[in-house]
């Protein structure tokens, strides 16, 4: 128990609390999105976040007493993930269906080790890579057992395969970015701050590229999951931003991305009239938990 206090032990319960939260988030999301779009999600969701962090970081005193050479790392992480990588996503999903895409776009963890061994000189060890790849495994298993039912048939060609791996490396960087800021000062929420917003107007500027214009609509029911989802999600930014302070991008993103197994327990609860629970979908649960293991327990 007492290691869980120390700074390896913080580094791992800080990104197994992101995924919880995000998690959350998700299920408000799925519920907002039957009378709302992505993009009014996205924009909502951002915005809140975006302000949450800045009044976070007012009240600290982080905000007025900032360098400027931070902050732009941290914008450059918020255009590479909450904006570019976001735009990716969406271009792949339309071109070639979200049964395709999203699997893709899961090997983010995997980016982001060979990023941080480059550019951060970490050294993962045996049982972190074979963690790693077993989370991306699984959380391909469940995305892919997710959409199932909901895909279209075909493809948009090989050329369509570059959108979410593109998306995967994008998401793969912000870390990266976020570590380059980190070893200027360590202010997680000015942080947060300036990526959201950043990613926000991103997004905004490249709507004309989305499927549909990038619709932004939102009914008075898909406003107010928003409004929960932008709680829980503000506490998942909080959550990894603090925690890539001090620990290894390697530690922190794999443990992160364990989103899925905390979506098939909520959605089993909660959506049960949307989702069901099927053998495939445990055994993709239990190789991500295998993974998290690994991650963690042998850092």
């Amino acid at each position: 128990m007492i290691g869980l206090l120390t700074p390896l032990g913080w580094g791992i319960v800080l990104p197994i609390f992101t995924s919880m939260a995000y998690a959350c988030t998700l299920v408000c999301m799925r519920q907002a999105l039957r009378s709302g779009t992505p993009v009014a999600g996205l924009v909502v969701l951002n915005l809140i976040i975006a302000a949450a962090g800045f009044a976070i970081a007012f009240l600290r005193g982080t905000l007025l007493s900032s360098t400027w050479e931070a902050p732009l790392f941290f914008m450059a992480a918020g255009a590479m993930g909450q904006g570019l990588g976001q735009i990716a996503f969406f271009l792949g999903i339309e071109r070639m269906g979200v049964s395709r895409a999203t699997p893709i776009q899961s090997s983010t963890p995997i980016w982001a080790a060979l990023f941080a061994a480059v550019f951060l000189a970490e050294r993962p060890g045996p049982a972190v890579w074979a963690g790693t790849l077993l989370i991306v495994f699984g959380v391909s298993l469940l995305s892919l057992e997710e959409v199932r039912e909901r895909s279209r048939p075909g493809g948009g060609g090989r050329g369509a395969l570059l959108y979410p791996l593109l998306s995967s490396v994008l998401y793969a960087l912000v870390p990266i970015f976020m570590k380059q800021g980190f070893a200027i000062q360590k202010t997680p929420f000015l942080g947060i701050g300036c990526a959201f917003l950043m990613g926000t107007l991103v997004v905004l500027a490249g709507r004309p590229l989305l499927p549909g214009g990038g619709p932004i609509r939102a009914d008075g029911r898909a406003m107010r999951f928003f409004l929960i989802g932008a709680g829980t999600n503000t506490l998942a930014a909080c959550g990894f931003w603090t925690a890539l302070t001090f620990a290894d991008v390697s530690l922190v993103l794999p443990l992160s991305r364990l989103v899925p197994l905390w979506v098939v327990v909520l959605s089993y609860f909660f959506l049960g009239h949307l989702e069901r629970l099927t053998w495939r979908i445990a055994f993709s649960a239990a190789v991500v938990v295998a993974g998290g293991v690994l991650v963690s327990a042998f850092r």
